[in-house]
């Protein structure tokens, strides 16, 4: 038997009209999620863009730039 449900807060929640017997053995697997419907890579494409204002050795030098420790 196939099934397909959806996680909510972290449960497998199946459709409504589906039971399994207690104690059944199940595998779960996820689906192939495209790209552009993954809430990560979403997140990471809006964080992931240039910063033109910060100095281009700014990770580099994040000590110098927050605490004004010397340059490497």
């Amino acid at each position: 038997m196939s099934v397909t449900g959806k996680v909510k807060n972290g449960v497998v929640v199946l459709p409504a009209n589906v039971t399994l017997p207690e104690g059944a053995a199940v595998r779960v697997e996820t689906l192939d999620v495209a790209p552009e419907d993954d809430p990560l890579v979403s997140a990471v494409r809006r964080l992931a863009r240039p910063r033109p204002h910060l100095p281009k050795d700014y990770a580099l030098n994040h000590g110098h730039s927050v605490r004004g420790e010397p340059r490497k």
